[in-house]
């Protein structure tokens, strides 16, 4: 292994990379790259502060493992460029490493809360403020990963089952569409917030799961639906429920 600095020809991002390996990923879009063209583009574009601090982060988390040291050199990056997504992922990744290392240490190191809140903390604090400020072709890497992060403490969470928006996944063929997203916000910023909101969710997701069944792969009824949605969705729109990317808690 032959470690050297370089900067990802796509976006930037600067990298600790095996100069043996012809090509590599970068975590900070998701694109393939020629090894050897990162470390040109670092030698070009030489290291200003704003990359040194950056560079200095990576090594710390990659080489190092000190999440901790790492994160106080990414926080002073991001004091440069307050919107830097790659600096916001960076941040996310590095907590991400020390929730990991909390769990797998359980017993010698405690961390406040338990592993689900603080996944949801940083999904917020961090991931979706990465996306927010990403790129539109590096939103849907950042959303995938974040997706399977989740998915590797899903079964801590104290839910008896993962709340779904049924009908309207059904209707619009994704749990993870912009419709589903406003949907999704409206049930936990309105409905969740009052007992009448709590007891239709209730209700709702206790008869949902059988309605589905009744209207699969019937197009005209789908079709029916779909267009009482779609004037929903638009009210919910107007009223300020936006339909970019949304987490639900863990």
């Amino acid at each position: 292994m032959a470690i050297q600095n370089g900067k990802c020809p796509n976006c930037g991002g600067s990298l600790i990379l095996d100069s043996l390996n012809e090509k590599s990923i970068c975590k900070f879009c998701g694109s393939e790259f020629v090894v050897q063209q990162a470390i040109q583009k670092l030698q070009i574009d030489g290291i200003a502060t704003f990359d040194a601090l950056f560079l200095a982060a990576q090594q710390t988390l990659d080489k190092e493992q000190d999440f901790d040291k790492a994160r106080k050199k990414y926080k002073e990056a991001l004091n440069l460029r307050p919107n830097d997504y790659r600096v916001l992922w960076g941040l996310f990744l590095c907590e991400a490493s020390g929730i990991d290392f909390a769990y797998h240490k359980k017993g010698y190191i405690q961390i406040e809360g338990d592993i689900p809140s603080n996944v949801n903390e940083i999904i917020h604090k961090y991931g979706m403020v990465a996306i927010q400020n990403a790129p539109l072709e590096i939103q849907n890497y950042y959303f995938q990963e974040i997706e399977k992060y989740k998915l590797k403490y899903q079964h801590l969470s104290n839910k008896r089952k993962k709340e779904g928006c049924y009908i309207a996944s059904a209707v619009y063929g994704s749990y993870n569409c912009p419709e589903v997203w406003v949907l999704r916000r409206y049930r936990d910023e309105r409905l969740k917030k009052h007992l009448f909101g709590r007891i239709f969710i209730r209700t709702y997701y206790f008869f949902s799961p059988k309605l589905v069944k009744i209207f699969k792969n019937k197009h005209q009824l789908n079709l029916f639906i779909k267009k009482r949605l779609d004037k929903k969705v638009k009210k919910l729109k107007e009223k300020g429920f936006q339909d970019t990317i949304y987490f639900d808690s863990m």
